[in-house]
């Protein structure tokens, strides 16, 4: 069995996408290749994963960096300005505290995920 290939393409730089997974909320336009734009306005999921030992998950571990590098970009848990990723999974760990496959949670407006638009058969 494959795995499957995600290609950007040019049709999906005018579409709003939406985030909406544990309690984390925001708005995304993949405008380039490796350039995901989270709009300012999005909320964190507050809390981070945890491994059933209740130490954090090396997803969570690298959400903790990345919000430390965007700290200057975030207040109360929300996003103050446009933040740009380089991967749909980056975005998904950093909104989420942690991560599963972002590729599925991040929907247009008629709910198609970003998996299917941008999946290459």
């Amino acid at each position: 069995m494959m795995k499957d290939q995600h290609r950007w393409r040019q049709e999906l730089a005018g579409i709003a996408f939406t985030f909406t997974d544990r309690g984390s909320a925001g708005t995304v336009y993949w405008q380039h290749r490796k350039e995901l734009r989270l709009l300012a306005g999005a909320r964190l999921t507050p809390d981070p994963q945890l491994n059933k030992d209740g130490s954090l998950n090396y997803s969570a571990k690298f959400a903790k960096s990345l919000r430390a590098e965007y700290a200057d970009k975030i207040a109360d848990g929300v996003t103050t300005e446009d933040i740009i990723f380089p991967s749909p999974n980056e975005l998904g760990i950093f909104l989420r505290f942690g991560g599963e496959n972002t590729w599925l949670s991040l929907k247009d407006k008629d709910g198609k995920t970003l998996h299917a638009w941008s999946v290459v058969e």
